[in-house]
């Protein structure tokens, strides 16, 4: 049995106030790019959904990018256009629809992050 004798301190347990302020410092780096990013990645789920649909709606080329115009309209989808579609055709049928396009995201003052983002619909 451990005697504890007045006066004498126990040892200090917890968080420090410095510990405190990096650990912030780390969520702050970390946290709000990825925070920030979630919007275009559902953009970017959002412009796969409407390219799908236009792919199985169309049979031209014309076709794809009036169907992805309309779905995009509907999607709030700004960031490409069914003009900026690449349409794949071969034996009188869309093979395939590629698309690509870049997305700049502010982050802290100067600094920014700039995802870019393509897909395929076969």
């Amino acid at each position: 049995m451990r005697i504890r004798q007045a006066g004498l301190k126990r040892p200090s347990r917890g968080i420090t106030m410095f510990g405190m302020l990096i650990g912030i410092i780390v969520l702050i780096t970390f946290v709000l790019p990825a925070i920030r990013s979630v919007p275009s990645l559902m953009e970017y789920q959002a412009i796969t959904r409407a390219v799908k649909q236009a792919r199985e709606r169309a049979s031209t080329r014309e076709e794809v990018a009036s169907a992805f115009d309309k779905q995009a309209a509907i999607d709030d989808i700004t960031s490409i256009k069914g003009e900026d579609l690449e349409v794949l055709d071969g034996g009188g049928s869309i093979q395939a629809v590629r698309f690509s396009y870049k997305r700049e995201i502010p982050l802290y003052g100067p600094f920014g992050l700039v995802i870019t983002y393509s897909g395929t619909q076969r």
